[in-house]
């Protein structure tokens, strides 16, 4: 006994340094068969459903037995003493005359000619698994010493196990902690995105960048839908180059991932996409730039599909259930952004195009000026995106061009018909133009930013110009870039005092006042935007 205490005590202290569950099953399944002369010994777990049992490991069983063991888990709700056992928590003997002819045939296939013993694996009082010491029938019978020596290891084991698979639980548990809540942090920074901008594009680039840090993927796109077909808003991509089927603006083309979730409203998932035949040229072009695997989720809205978003890795592997949960998260944030940015698009181009018939009211006073102000504002919004000005700042250079000769509805007609020159004594009116225009769009709370770049179009880089006599960067920079805007279409209109100039005069007249009248950054700003003119016009006459 001495010798066989002192067996379960070298074994316990080899079991105690483990740190992997099976390793401690597998070190408890040699050790019981090496302390109790056993012709083997195996150790069985509670399966996922906490029906029965799995075989997890095992010493001393033949080829042909650990096959057969490994075929064969153990109902023990369908076999009276293995259920009997789950009840007591107690041990149970198994010999071929007593409960062996109650087991299922594979069983006592398994068992015939032994003496078992089983004994349960308690943790916290549940029998969290089972294992079984077998003798030949012939061998001298299980004494009561073996039993506690099994029951011993058997314990000591299972608290082992159970305290490894708690650690790997609570691990695996931090991570998918860490994961969630970087899937409601990402959701949070969409939602701050969606209520500080309107913006379509900076919508969609919040998104992108905010699934890249959560879902690990080679490839993102977003398609929406525009006029029935799926037009590539984004697409970024990892260690692989974007087809050019994928580049913004392009509209997809075939069969695909992304169009059968367009056309389903449901998740689509395609894996090993390089041993597929027959994919369509959109999915054919992500396979030959290296991605394996796709997932397209739709993007939905009010019970309606307006776009895609779809993933890829180059991994062949399926994305995870919980992949795909975030991704439908971030999908529907992402949709109902874009709604109400479209929306806000649809009411903002109503307003534009109210004011846009105001101005042009304003403009038909003389036919000298007719569609001067629509032309000024799309030129200033070239010259702004020239610039590389951000969306605000383009944005109220676009209101106060448009708006930059309201306050000409106060100037008296005849002064815009005269064909000549304005003397100063008829100059004097025009120029409170700026100021009269300020005063009538100030109750209007949507236009309060716009108001500086109306006031101060008419101010001189040098400081000599009006209303304030403000100089260089003191001046707002839409008034800024609406000056040069409304200089060079001044000059190449015709006026009832001049014919129209050519534009390269025009530029010339600007380029020989930069620095005094202009700021020569936007002159540079038009001569570049010009240029590129110039070059689409020959290219189109190729």
């Amino acid at each position: 006994m001495t010798g066989e205490f002192g067996a379960y005590q070298q074994g316990v202290e080899s079991l105690t340094s483990m740190t992997v569950e099976d390793e401690v099953l597998q070190g408890l399944a040699v050790l019981l068969k090496k302390s109790l002369h056993a012709r083997w010994a195996a150790a069985y777990f509670r399966d996922q459903e906490r029906t029965g049992f799995d075989p997890v490991r095992s010493c001393g069983l033949s080829a042909r037995q650990l096959e057969l063991v490994h075929q064969l888990p153990v109902p023990a709700q369908k076999i009276p003493v293995l259920k009997n056992l789950l009840i007591k928590r107690k041990h149970l003997m198994i010999s071929e005359h007593s409960v062996l002819p109650l087991l299922p045939a594979e069983l006592r296939q398994l068992l015939h000619g032994y003496a078992l013993v089983a004994v349960p694996m308690l943790v916290r009082n549940q029998v969290e698994g089972v294992a079984f010491v077998a003798r030949r029938a012939a061998d001298p019978p299980f004494s009561g010493n073996d039993i506690e020596l099994i029951k011993l290891m058997v314990s000591h084991a299972a608290l082992m196990a159970s305290h490894i698979s708690l650690f790997n639980d609570s691990l695996e548990m931090s991570v998918t902690m860490a994961r969630r809540s970087d899937v409601i942090f990402a959701l949070d920074e969409i939602n701050k995105s969606i209520s500080s901008s309107l913006s379509h594009d900076q919508i969609l680039e919040t998104a992108v960048e905010r699934i890249g840090w959560i879902i690990r993927s080679n490839f993102i796109s977003v398609l929406v839908q525009v006029k029935g077909s799926l037009i590539v808003q984004v697409s970024r991509g990892s260690g692989m180059r974007i087809p050019e089927s994928f580049q913004p603006g392009n509209r997809l083309l075939g069969r695909s991932v992304a169009e059968a979730a367009f056309q389903s409203g449901e998740n689509q998932e395609a894996s090993a996409l390089a041993d597929v035949s027959g994919l369509g040229p959109a999915d054919l072009a992500l396979s030959q730039a290296g991605l394996r695997s796709l997932v397209a989720i739709p993007l939905l809205s009010k019970a309606t599909t307006k776009g895609v978003l779809l993933l890829g890795r180059s991994e062949a592997d399926r994305f995870s259930a919980e992949d795909i949960f975030a991704i439908e998260k971030i999908a529907a944030q992402v949709a109902v952004a874009l709604e109400n940015a479209k929306l806000y698009e649809e009411l903002r181009e109503l307003f534009i195009s109210t004011v846009a018939s105001l101005t042009n009211a304003i403009d038909a006073k003389s036919p000298w000026t007719w569609g001067h102000s629509e032309r000024v504002m799309h030129l200033s919004v070239a010259l702004a995106h020239e610039l590389k000005l951000d969306e605000a700042l383009t944005e109220r250079v676009r209101l106060g061009a448009l708006l930059h000769d309201i306050g000409k509805i106060g100037v008296i007609d005849s002064l815009l018909d005269i064909k000549a020159p304005l003397s100063d004594m008829e100059f004097v009116p025009m120029r409170l133009h700026p100021e009269v225009g300020v005063a009538i769009l100030e109750p209007i709370e949507r236009l309060r930013e716009v108001l500086p770049g109306i006031l101060h179009h008419h101010e001189w880089f040098d400081g000599t110009g009006y209303p304030r006599g403000l100089k260089g960067e003191e001046i707002p920079l839409e008034s800024r870039v609406i000056a040069v805007a409304d200089a060079f279409d001044a000059m190449i209109s015709n006026r009832p005092y001049r014919g129209a100039t050519q534009s390269s005069e025009a530029l010339a007249e600007l380029r020989a006042h930069a620095g005094t009248q202009f700021d020569p950054r936007v002159v540079e700003a038009l001569e570049r935007y010009n240029r590129k003119l110039e070059q689409e016009r020959l290219t189109g006459h190729e």
